[in-house]
């Protein structure tokens, strides 16, 4: 009797050869990736957290909606910053005088000139006025950025004041003052984070193409 010959099943193992372009691509993909995310790490976190307070005041002119007691209020003024020193104030708002001795005050965008650069903030408020012309305010602004020294700058302040009525379509705004809190980022975190991304980007774009 003849013995068939029992062989053992074949198990086939297929290897990928990576070219050199390709291990270069990925390794600069993981690079860029790695980059990017140690530097939104270092960027997360401030360097430079400070209070910023200051005084200021002005004049502001009315101009009706065409809603009864709605009006927008186009405010110009100086103050001092006591971190900062001098500075020119502009702001624009939206003021609803309908309802006294209420205010509300919404849509409000401010800016601080300085001499050294801008700051930019967006907010609202309100006040109460006393029926004789005058109404004390507090509105709320949150910086969302700058120039010159206080680009990439964030932060909250509170504005406090008095408001006087001079005539029909003007205001007087008066003893106004501002306190708040001023982030400004590391520049370094930001040069990690723009290289970062380039270099990211750059890597994952010649994988693609590759």
């Amino acid at each position: 009797m003849k013995h068939r010959q029992q062989h053992s099943p074949t198990s086939t193992i297929t290897c990928r050869v990576f070219a050199p372009s390709e291990f270069y691509s990925v390794r600069h993909a993981t690079t860029g990736v790695a980059l990017l995310l140690f530097a939104i790490t270092w960027v997360a976190v401030p360097v430079q957290a400070g209070t910023i307070s200051g005084t200021f005041d002005g004049t502001g002119t009315l101009m009706p909606t065409g809603t009864p007691g709605m009006f927008i209020e186009n405010f110009t003024g100086d103050g001092t910053d006591t971190t900062y020193g001098a500075f020119d104030a502009m702001s624009q708002s939206r003021v609803d005088f309908s309802n006294p001795p209420n205010i509300v005050i919404t849509n409000a965008m401010l800016t601080q000139i300085f001499l050294q650069g801008e700051l930019f903030g967006k907010g609202s408020g309100s006040g109460t006025g006393n029926g004789h012309g005058t109404a004390t305010f507090t509105a709320n602004f949150v910086i969302t950025g700058g120039t010159g020294i206080f680009e990439h700058d964030h932060g909250e302040i509170t504005l406090t004041g008095t408001i006087t009525q001079t005539s029909p379509t003007t205001i007087a705004v008066s003893d106004a003052s501002y306190t708040g809190t001023l982030v400004t980022p590391e520049p370094a975190s930001l040069v990690l984070l723009l290289l970062g991304a380039t270099l990211g980007r750059r890597a994952l774009t010649k994988k693609q193409a590759a």
